[in-house]
């Protein structure tokens, strides 16, 4: 199979996003599955409120040391997948164990990191089953989406970049059929950011070796649920190769 071949399958409403040939024998075990779905805000639900939600991730973290969290089985599981792909976990910790980290281990809960409704919703959705999700506004994708290795030299524009930056070889990242879209499960780019006009978006959920499938696809689930209090959520259409 050459690095244009990729393994693209859905199962019910999951999208298991392709990856190149290089990726596929180099991260046995990992796997990407998404969702994309068309948005309608809702009229009643523009100031949706996760408020319980965050203080039941903070009741369940408050008091633990960094160590505790590091320590928990499936944080340590991302952590291995970091290794793998080039990152070092104790510098730059996976998403999920950044989160409880920063802001839910402290005794008082003077903080939250609200971004925006949409990736708030996926962020408590993550932080409820400590699977690291993803979510990018879908209408910026140019053809299919799928995981491979920069060849170097690729352009990316970082979230908050004011300009695009040219890529090492070897970075895993998710691009389309034109551009990078981000460095994945490290940083996103302004390109793909979700905004108060996005309508269609991709949210994603990675599987690590150590990590249940099942897992990952009741995260994205719970996901499209607390998104669904705010916009009206559809399936889009299969567009990931």
């Amino acid at each position: 199979m050459n690095t244009n071949s990729y393994l693209h399958r859905r199962t019910a409403m999951y999208t298991q996003i392709k990856m190149s040939a290089d990726v596929e024998q180099n991260l046995d075990g990992v796997k990407v599955y998404g969702l994309h779905l068309q948005l309608t805000p809702k009229e009643d639900g523009s100031n949706a409120d996760y408020k319980p939600e965050w203080e039941q991730i903070h009741a369940a973290w408050r008091g633990k040391s960094k160590a505790e969290v590091a320590a928990v089985p499936i944080m340590a599981a991302y952590q291995s997948f970091y290794q793998q792909i080039g990152l070092n976990p104790k510098k730059y910790p996976p998403s999920v164990q950044n989160l409880i980290q920063r802001f839910f281990i402290k005794e008082e809960l003077d903080r939250l990191p609200l971004i925006h409704p949409i990736v708030d919703a996926v962020n408590v959705a993550a932080l409820q089953h400590l699977i690291p999700l993803g979510v990018f506004d879908a209408e910026c994708v140019s053809g299919d989406i799928h995981l491979t290795f920069t060849r170097g030299g690729e352009a990316f524009q970082g979230l908050g970049e004011a300009e695009p930056e040219a890529l090492p070889e070897g970075l895993l990242v998710l691009a389309d059929e034109e551009k990078v879209l981000s460095r994945f499960c490290y940083r996103d780019s302004e390109v793909q950011k979700v905004t108060d006009a996005t309508r269609q978006v991709w949210l994603l959920g990675c599987q690590v070796p150590g990590v249940d499938e099942s897992a990952v696809k009741e995260s994205l689930s719970a996901g499209l649920e607390l998104i669904g209090r705010a916009y009206q959520c559809d399936l889009g259409p299969i567009h990931a190769g």
